[in-house]
């Protein structure tokens, strides 16, 4: 059974292992045999167009020249391109960081591309020159190359090393991603000068996993042009660890995953504390009551907040003009923002510009719109703060360490009465109180220094329901006339109403027509609550046919049914994240067609998924003259771990079949 690995650790001198390390053989740059190009496949994935043999790195500290310690990155990385669709492998690209002087620097780098070819091993080194930089933003370049004489069936080889003069940035490692791996392995060398908390996430068991205590002399030289430089050495105890996994599958994008990032094996590293020698213990990881107060201090943040407060009670008298309750102000106040404002970016947390300069030009990255929603609400009265959180597509936040770099969104939290709102005004068809399903990835934060309270934002806790009626009777010219009615869940509805924006109603009505097996006739086509954004749609419309054929087949789920499995794949290797739970419901009442009788039905059926996690019912009745169906799809959570995949894809699997099934009507013969 795969566990989730994701621990929170710290690499102190408790909780070691204290043994010796199991060795792999060490893999010398360069040396290629002829057998290194017998294997076709690899056990690892034998259908893999590309492998990835070997891949090692090692973080070490090193004293360095400015007073302090930098950390030396060594990676050697050995590949095998089985086909061209592996050609990507071989171009590499290593960021580097710079902060005004202070920069990464690569000190060696090798590469080469081995071939075989009549019967001998050939090899191109990477010519220096075809070493490209390139700048990606104002602290990162990049140095990127491709591996010359690439062919399908080559070994190319990387090896490089750093220098980092940031020792609180120690380099993170993933032993997973979109090529399967034979070997990776990762070893630190920290100095007891540093702690660090170390993160570890995904479902690929350590074949190594060993820690190890050791003394180290460190040499660092301080100084200046000012003054003279003095060398100064001492001794201090290291933590050191190894881990390693072998024969680690891909991981591929399937249906139903907020990002591969959440799931891919991997490591990462946060500094927490930093005690030098004849120096005081030094916190560098703050808790969340900290950081809440520093960013409501931030000119980029929360000190907007507090700002222009005339300017916003005259702005507000216009905006909240005829409200006769609190409810109304608030949501005169969002329907404002919302309908006025043009977002820009929805990944941001810091404001772009002054909030007064956002509401004049009427435009700004999410953190602008929501800041500037709370800013007017805290000015009409209300409690209002800013929360802040992780769309899905960004990773799921840390619950208890404030690490910033992990949360990408901002959104307000209203309290009206006894109740609180979640509010996002950068959507321009979300209504009061809703968000859009992206927020929905774990825990958001509310920024308050005296209570910086998580908010549950799971997928299990949306519940999306809908009800879909079908009414069919015989109508006085011999064919069959009904109603069909579908109230759409809520998110389901913002789908609908996205989708409708890009197409019209005549063009959708047209594509529901062409959904049916038979020919029918629509008409009284209506779609309720478009531009109600708080009310779910409901889509209606009458329908009519004429059966003439000697035998009828009719689907009695119609265009509602599950046509195929979501679930594709024969195996996974990480959770299921549907994006709500669900209870999709489809009642049919349905009178026999005149001068018919009922050939074949398909059979009642009910199935429950993990006992009490879901259940798909199917319930089909007739008497002399009308036919009932009621069929629910239900799940009570979103998320499900890899071992309930298997189980997950048969209920679907199941459910496809069951409304694949027909009513088969014959024609009485006279």
């Amino acid at each position: 059974m795969r566990k989730f690995i994701r621990g929170l650790l710290l690499p102190s001198l408790l909780g070691l292992s204290i043994t010796g390390f199991s060795q792999k053989a060490v893999v010398k740059f360069g040396d290629i045999k002829p057998s290194d190009f017998s294997p076709t496949a690899y056990a690892v994935d034998s259908s893999a167009s590309g492998v990835i043999l070997y891949d090692v790195g090692s973080s070490t500290y090193q004293g360095n020249t400015s007073g302090g310690f930098s950390i030396a990155f060594k990676r050697h990385t050995r590949i095998r391109l089985l086909n061209r669709n592996s050609f990507d492998l071989a171009t590499i690209s290593i960021p580097l960081y710079a902060s005004g002087a202070a920069e990464e620097r690569i000190e060696s780098l090798e590469a080469s591309t081995h071939n075989f070819e009549n019967g001998k091993v050939e090899t191109f080194k990477l010519d220096k020159a075809s070493i490209f930089k390139d700048r990606l933003n104002k602290n990162y370049t990049v140095r990127k190359f491709t591996l010359p004489n690439i062919k399908e069936g080559s070994i190319i080889e990387i090896k490089y090393s750093f220098v980092s003069p940031y020792p609180g940035d120690l380099r993170s490692w993933n032993f997973q991603g979109a090529y399967p791996v034979v070997w990776s392995e990762y070893q630190v060398s920290i100095p007891s000068v540093f702690n660090f908390v170390t993160l570890t996430q995904g479902y690929t068991p350590y074949k190594v996993d060993e820690g190890s205590v050791g003394n180290e002399i460190y040499n660092i030289l301080d100084g200046d042009i000012a003054r003279k430089s003095e060398l100064y050495s001492f001794r201090t105890s290291t933590v050191n660890h190894r881990w390693a996994m072998e024969n680690i599958p891909a991981l591929k994008k399937e249906n139903f995953t907020t990002t591969l990032d959440n799931h891919i094996s991997k490591i990462a590293f946060q500094l927490s504390r930093v005690k030098y020698p004849n120096s005081p213990e030094k916190d560098i990881m703050s808790n969340w009551n900290m950081v809440c107060e520093e960013l409501l201090k931030d000119e980029d943040f929360g000190a907007n907040l507090a700002q222009n407060a005339s300017y916003w009670n005259d702005e507000l008298k216009k905006i909240t003009a005829g409200a006769t309750t609190p409810m109304e102000s608030a949501k005169k106040i969002f329907e404002f923002v919302r309908d006025n404002m043009s977002c820009t970016n929805y990944s941001a947390k810091y404001l772009s510009n002054p909030l007064k300069k956002v509401y004049q030009t009427k435009n700004g990255n999410v953190a602008d719109i929501n800041l500037l929603l709370t800013v007017l609400l805290k000015n009409k009265g209300f409690d209002a703060r800013p929360v802040m959180l992780s769309t899905r597509d960004h990773g799921k936040a840390l619950e208890v360490y404030p690490i910033l770099e992990r949360l990408n969104y901002v959104i307000s939290k209203v309290i009206i009465g006894n109740e609180s709102y979640l509010l996002d005004a950068s959507q321009d068809k979300l209504g009061f109180g809703h968000l859009d399903l992206d927020c929905y990835n774990g825990y958001a934060r509310i920024i308050d220094k005296d209570l910086p309270e998580l908010i549950n934002l799971s997928a299990d806790s949306i519940h999306e329901n809908k009800l879909t009626t079908v009414f069919i009777i015989n109508d006085e010219k011999g064919g069959l006339k009904g109603n069909f009615v579908s109230y759409l869940g809520d998110y389901e509805s913002a789908r609908f109403r996205e989708k409708i924006v890009k197409t019209t109603a005549e063009t959708f009505f047209k594509e529901v027509k062409k959904g049916f097996a038979f020919d029918v006739d629509l008409s009284n086509q209506h779609i309720d609550s478009l531009k109600i954004y708080e009310a779910p749609v409901t889509v209606s419309y009458e329908i009519r046919f004429k059966p003439e054929d000697e035998m009828i087949y009719l689907n009695p789920v119609f265009g509602e049914a599950y046509k195929e499995n979501p679930f594709k794949s024969a195996e996974r290797l990480y959770p299921v994240e549907m994006p709500y739970a669900m209870n999709e419901t489809f009642v049919l009442k349905m009178e026999i067609p005149k001068g018919y009788a009922i050939e074949e039905l398909p059979k009642s059926s009910r199935v429950k998924f993990n006992d009490d996690e879901g259940m798909f019912e199917y319930l089909i009745a007739k008497d002399e003259n009308e036919i009932q169906l009621r069929s629910t799809v239900k799940l009570n959570k979103a998320t499900f771990l890899p071992d309930d995949y298997q189980s997950l894809r048969d209920f679907f699997g199941y459910i496809v079949k069951k409304h694949s099934e027909q009513i088969v009507l014959k024609k009485i013969k006279p």
